[in-house]
């Protein structure tokens, strides 16, 4: 099986976990953690392959130009979790993700994270209880969480995940009440939020490069592959390139990565950074757009391959950003 930028099936709990109470991950700017698969299948699993966009929901309320569009923070409905104990703040995670590092009601830590979107693959199959009308799938981790899923989407499969990070008790019944909160509300327009102009938040990140490009950057039989609803990968014989969109921290002066180059496309500066590991990769970022404070929005293209494929990494990806860029919306 060809390696992919992102397997769809990651397994991240205890980056979670280690945030649990009112610490200073808590605190901390939520990028770049990445994104945590809740439900973990076999990593060997490919997943589902195709469009983000023509897979058919099973709720027209939950096409994914929809959730897209959803405020994961409006979904963590604050009577909802003072129902659980007394909430802290919201931390948003992304574009899709957010949590409240708690307490339950005997003041003991108990975390809550709502992703939505989330990739399923094999979970589909598995999905044999219900939440709020949808096919549920549960995952416990013994002796720590809990990940409740509601299944928007068969195939490719999504659904809204429900992380419930709780030591002192069985983290699946508060985890099915929020599931069930957020169900309700993503049904409903108070989560929805309005796109910023020049905001990439709308954009299905398979559908936006030419097929011309993918071969360019990949080979005619790369396959595809959606990961949630800001990423996707072409995945060939010998290459793959990858596309990202993400919300959140960006660094002082651009400093993403103490090795990166600075890198003009035809006036947008990108920053660059190659690995010279046995799969080599040359990653190409820049801001899309600057909001409040260290707050952005970043887009990063992924050029990798086995060390036996002898091609020039960063001038693929350059040449794939540079495709992207008339297509990107404007600020």
């Amino acid at each position: 099986m060809p390696r992919l930028v992102r397997p769809a099936a990651v397994l991240c709990a205890l980056a979670l976990l280690a945030g649990c109470g009112s610490g200073s991950l808590a605190k901390s700017p939520p990028f770049p953690r990445s994104t945590i698969q809740a439900n973990a299948a076999d990593p060997s699993e490919e997943p589902t392959t195709g469009s983000t966009v023509t897979g058919k929901p099973v709720d027209a309320a939950f096409a994914v130009e929809k959730l897209r569009l959803l405020d994961p923070c409006k979904l963590l409905d604050d009577d909802t979790l003072k129902g659980l104990g007394t909430p802290d703040d919201l931390s948003p995670g992304g574009f899709s993700r957010c949590s409240n590092y708690m307490k339950d009601k005997g003041g003991k830590d108990l975390s809550i994270s709502v992703e939505v979107g989330q990739t399923m693959t094999s979970e589909i199959k598995k999905a044999d209880k219900q939440v709020a009308g949808l096919r549920s799938y549960e995952q416990v981790l013994e002796g720590s969480a809990c990940f409740v899923s509601a299944i928007t989407q068969e195939d490719p499969g999504l659904a809204f995940t429900v992380q419930i990070g709780y030591k002192d008790g069985d983290g699946c019944v508060p985890g099915r009440v929020v599931a069930e909160s957020v169900v309700k509300l993503a049904k409903g327009k108070s989560a929805v939020r309005t796109a910023a102009k020049g905001s990439v938040v709308e954009v299905d990140p398979c559908e936006l490069p030419s097929d011309g490009a993918v071969t360019e950057a990949v080979d005619k039989s790369s396959r595809r592959y959606p990961y949630g609803l800001h990423n996707c990968s072409w995945v060939g014989k010998d290459a793959e390139i990858s596309l990202d969109f993400r919300l959140g921290f960006v660094p002082k002066d651009d400093k993403f990565d103490p090795k990166q180059t600075e890198v003009d496309l035809g006036g947008v500066k990108a920053y660059q950074v190659e690995t010279t590991t046995s799969f080599p990769s040359c990653s190409l970022k820049w801001v899309q757009l600057r909001g409040d404070g260290n707050q952005g929005e970043v887009v990063e293209v992924k050029s990798a391959g086995a060390k036996k494929s002898e091609f020039d990494r960063c001038a693929r990806a350059q040449a794939f950003a540079k495709s992207l860029l008339p297509k990107l919306p404007k600020a």
